[in-house]
């Protein structure tokens, strides 16, 4: 049976991470952000739903799905985890921040790299103890099992007798056996991806492990939940992985395939259990290893950019998200400037730039004086000393550093036709953004009410 292409993995793998004295700042952090921009929509009384809210922690965009078990739960835009944080003193039992890593990220970017990936976006408030709470072990077989029923299944405990078949009079496409904390599950993978968004995702990953994607492909997949788990001392990420291979082989024991061939039908009927292992259930057994499925990693930097993947489900996301903030702040949107945006974008690739980079006509110096101050100034190639310009960009003030900075402004506006333009490109972001009422220029000159 060996010949018959076989893969192992982990497909499910959900886990705690352990909280320390300053996880505190990051939960107060994530529910200011979530406030914040509650607070944009309420303000405008627009209406809006869970997924409208997004936060960011370490440049990486999670979308709000809502709030269970006193979990604030989050998934980034690729779907390729979950994450829920919690407050301390909310259901104590557990621990503060839970993570359930889907299939999507698993086998696009690799088992230990998704897990890199978390430990980095949360360093700095978790421990070293990672406590799993259910891991989904299986194998994706190149081999049509719809001969198989529940029949053919004999079973060590009385738990593991719920049995359910889904199929028809000559072919089976589904089987369940068990019930939590520990189950199996064998189904026929290739009817579930013609019907599943993850098509290409899988495609490419079964081709790379050189599955012909045309035949059929089945999954035998056991889940063990915590209780399961710790009957066999298993309690961390680190000893899952190092005794997933054991476990693995416990369950193909405690839940066996039957050759029924190996007994007469008589026997069969009267007590199956001494019927032999089926031989494509040994071999799987035997064969089950980890090895090259935890070999695929990448670098951290390369796994963030590669998180931050675009396509066509991302896109349309981050515009309806883009469009409702235009719609929030009150600005004028038709399908004209839309579209003109559009063909702006458009033509803006085919266009060629003959911009060189300037060379750096100075030298950056520090001049001390007698007393200890220092200025910076800037060394030009005439040998003139001269002091380089403050420009600040106003969009990437935060709201209210930009207030503070147009209170500034307007009490120099005067001074020149310089001071007014700056204080004037000040006012228009606080009027886009909605910080101050839209009123005109001479009226505000009169004085600003700031909507905080």
């Amino acid at each position: 049976m060996s010949e018959i292409k076989k893969v192992f993995g982990i497909d499910t793998l959900y886990f705690f991470f352990e909280t320390n004295e300053n996880y505190d700042d990051l939960f107060l952090e994530i529910q200011d952000q979530l406030e914040e921009i509650k607070g944009k929509f309420q303000k405008k009384e627009i209406e809006f739903e869970n997924k409208d809210l997004t936060i960011s922690i370490k440049n990486i965009q999670l979308n709000f799905l809502g709030k269970k078990e006193g979990f604030y739960w989050f998934r980034d835009l690729n779907e390729f985890f979950r994450i829920g944080f919690k407050g301390f003193n909310e259901n104590r039992g557990l621990n503060d921040i839970r993570v359930q890593l889907q299939g999507n990220g698993i086998y696009a970017l690799g088992l230990n790299s998704l897990i890199e990936l978390l430990k980095d976006l949360v360093k700095g408030y978790i421990t070293d103890y990672i406590p799993v709470t259910r891991a989904d072990l299986n194998c994706f077989i190149q081999h049509d099992l719809s001969f198989i029923n529940k029949d053919m299944f004999s079973t060590r405990k009385r738990k593991y007798s719920t049995i359910n078949e889904i199929g028809d009079a000559n072919t089976t496409q589904t089987i369940y056996i068990g019930k939590e904390p520990f189950k199996l599950r064998l189904y026929n993978k290739t009817l579930e991806l013609k019907k599943s968004k993850k098509y290409d995702l899988m495609g490419e990953y079964f081709s790379n492990n050189g599955f012909d994607l045309e035949e059929t492909i089945f999954n035998i997949e056991f889940q063990m939940n915590r209780t399961h788990l710790r009957q066999y001392s298993v309690e961390t990420i680190d000893d899952l992985l190092s005794n997933a291979k054991n476990l693995f082989q416990v369950a193909m024991d405690d839940i066996r395939l039957l050759d029924k061939e190996s007994v007469s039908e008589e026997r069969l009927k009267n007590n199956k259990y001494q019927a032999t292992t089926h031989p494509i259930w040994e071999s799987i057994k035997q064969e089950y290893n980890l090895k090259d499925f935890l070999q695929s990693s990448l670098p951290l930097e390369r796994l963030k950019r590669k998180v931050s993947i675009y396509d066509d489900n991302k896109f349309e996301f981050e515009f309806i998200a883009l469009v409702r903030k235009a719609l929030i702040h009150s600005l004028n949107l038709d399908s004209d400037y839309i579209d003109s945006l559009y063909n702006q974008a458009k033509e803006s690739l085919t266009k060629t730039s003959n911009t060189q980079e300037l060379k750096k006509r100075y030298t950056d110096v520090e001049i001390i004086d007698k007393d200890g101050n220092s200025e910076h100034l800037r060394l030009l190639e005439d040998g003139k000393l001269i002091k380089p310009l403050n420009i600040q960009t106003v969009s990437k003030l935060q709201d209210y550093d930009l207030l503070v900075y147009l209170d500034k402004t307007k009490k120099k506006q005067h001074l020149s036709t310089k001071d007014k333009h700056i204080y004037t490109v000040a006012l228009q972001e606080a009027l886009k953004r909605g910080l101050v009422l839209d009123i005109s220029p001479h009226e505000a000159n009169e004085g600003i009410d700031y909507e905080l």
